[in-house]
């Protein structure tokens, strides 16, 4: 009786060992994965910056479109008032 306690007692211990390991290795895949997410979402936070940015300047750009079309309409008129 004393020795399959102690074989019990033996296989018992080998897989909470299982177990133990099992955990230390998930626990580092999280670790590596939490790593990797946090460079993702740095480099997203980096394009997000950069998109505001060309969003800025393509609001520049279009008013600087309007104002152009607007000077040459009014080119166009003084001109037309010349015209033959």
């Amino acid at each position: 009786m004393q020795a399959l306690l102690s074989i019990l007692a033996l296989i018992g211990a080998a897989i909470c060992l299982y177990i133990t390991v099992k955990c230390f290795m998930l626990h580092s895949d999280i670790e590596e994965f939490h790593a990797t997410c946090s460079r993702y979402l740095d480099e997203i936070q980096e394009v997000n910056k950069e998109l505001d940015e060309a969003e800025i300047n393509l609001r520049a750009l279009n008013r600087t479109i309007e104002l152009t079309n607007k000077i040459a309409s009014k080119i166009n008129a003084f001109l037309d008032k010349f015209a033959f």
